[in-house]
């Protein structure tokens, strides 16, 4: 009898040992699911805001003040009656 019982008690402690492995493997699993679930909401996030940034400018595009802007930046743009000053860098 005292050695049913600790086959009994030998395999309990097997299944147990099993399911304690099955479990931390699961966690580990669901940990790294949460932590690529967050990298790809960040994503998302970065997208979103890129997109309301383009639908903003693409509204700008037309308009005589844009134009004007662009112009000024990136090709050095003035007005007849404006004065220019070059700062030089020492």
């Amino acid at each position: 009898m005292r050695r049913i019982f600790n086959l009994q008690n030998l395999l309990f402690l097997i299944v147990l040992a099993g399911l304690l492995a099955l479990l931390i493997s699961q966690q580990s699993v669901l940990t790294r699911n949460m932590n690529k679930n967050d990298e790809l909401q960040e994503k998302i996030n970065a997208a979103k805001q890129e997109l309301r940034s383009l639908e903003e400018e693409q509204e700008l595009i037309g308009t005589d003040e844009y134009v004007e802007r662009k112009a000024r930046e990136l090709l050095g743009y003035v007005k007849d009656d404006e004065t220019v000053y070059i700062r030089s860098d020492e």
